[in-house]
Formats: structure tokens, sequence, C-alpha cells
């Protein structure tokens, strides 16, 4: 017999924005269980699979390990260290948060399983010059062609940004539905193709729509063209 599992300690929040012009950030943890927990948090660079003591950052993450008692919120602080970024364009980190619940003592006798969550968030380190609203002029300036497959639309990312669009949605020229079947985060200067699924492989039409996420993580709608 199988469960699912959920994480009692969330963090508030989608992705971190960290502007170069601050000392540190902060973000926000819940334990929403009823329980205690035993948290441990991280940066990395990209490399889920690194080990902790091997991951080298440009960042110190306080506190690095604690309890946090049930129904009760804890803030970690994101302080940057210094480090040779790029200052032409945003560079990406991951937050990761480990949940490990406490043993059950009321089954102390028997066999248990036990197991440890771990959410993984992206961090966002941004150079002085750039600010929110040119993030999503840039998320929304995607430069949009035909794919190398009929039912495949190409976006290229010219912007310092890191673009994260969510979906899109498009018609052929036979009048089908056509939907992407997963998100893409575009890195500044990047191109990526977009499978889109339906029942036609026909050519796209010249005007579709696209959804990216901003930097309070909320969706938003951008109507595009495909250049020819």
């Amino acid at each position: 017999m199988t469960s699912s599992a959920f994480a009692s300690v969330t963090i508030i929040g989608t992705r971190v924005i960290y502007p170069a012009s601050e000392k540190e950030v902060t973000v926000r943890l819940d334990n929403r269980g009823d329980r205690p927990a035993l948290v441990q948090a991280w940066v990395d660079n990209g490399n889920p699979d690194e080990a902790v003591d091997k991951i080298n950052v440009p960042f110190v993450l306080l506190p690095p390990v604690f309890r946090m008692e049930a129904n009760k919120g804890q803030t970690l602080r994101i302080v940057f260290t210094g480090a040779n970024l790029p200052t032409d364009k945003e560079s990406i980190f991951w937050l990761n948060v480990l949940d490990i619940p406490p043993r059950d003592k009321s089954l102390a006798n028997q066999n248990q399983l036990q197991m440890a969550i771990r959410s993984r968030i992206k961090i966002f380190y941004r150079p002085v010059q750039f600010d929110t609203a040119q993030a999503n002029k840039a998320a929304s300036g995607l430069v949009w062609r035909h794919g190398q497959k009929p039912n495949f639309l190409s976006a290229t990312n010219n912007s310092p940004f890191y673009v994260n669009v969510s979906q899109i949605n498009a018609e052929d020229n036979s009048g089908h539905k056509l939907a992407s079947e997963k998100g893409e985060m575009l890195a500044p200067g990047e191109t990526k193709e977009f499978p889109l699924k339906g029942m036609s492989t026909s050519q796209i039409k010249t005007t579709f729509n696209y959804q990216y996420l901003d930097d309070f993580g909320a969706a938003r709608k951008v109507e595009s063209k495909i250049n020819e």
C-alpha cells in the first residue's frame, strides 16, 4: 500500500530575486504540520545531486540547520559573499529546503518508513542596473519562429534575464487548437524549441499567445507573432 507524501515545511514564494544592491534577502518558511520538523537549507549552483559539503556558491544561508515547531514560521537569510558574477546579465542558483520529520514515538515498537522531502526553487541574482519592469518587458519580447518540425515553435531570448515560459496556446491553419506540452526556462541569449500537442501537423498560425512567470511567480499572458 502506498500513500502520497507532502512536505509540512513550505517555502513562501516560488522564486527568489536577489538584487545586487542588497546586502541580503530573506525567505519565509512555514511549518503547516502538527509536529515539529528538523530543517536543513542550502544553496546550489544547478546540480541537485551534488553533496552539500562540496558545493561552492557565493552565498551564506542562515540558519543552515534548525528545528521548526508545529504551525510556526522561520525566516532564512541569504547573504551574498562576493564573487565575479556577470554584471550584464542575471545569474541563477537554487535554494534547497529539506524537511526531516521526527520519529513517531507512538510507533516506537513498529517498523517505520520516514521520508525527508526536499523543496527547491530558483534564486535569480540580478545586477544593479536591472529591475522588475525591465524583466517583464524582456519576457514579453521573446523572438518566435517556426521550429524544425511543423508543430514546433522556436523562442529566442535576446535579453539579459532568465525567462520562464509556462504555457503556449496556438492554432494551426486547419483551426486545430495547439498547446505546449511543458514549460521551459530560457537563459539569456538562449534558443529553445517547444513541441505543441494537437491532432494536426499543419503549419501554425502567425498570431498566438504564451504565458511567462513574473518575479512573483504569477503567470502573465502575452500575444505574439511568429517571425517569418
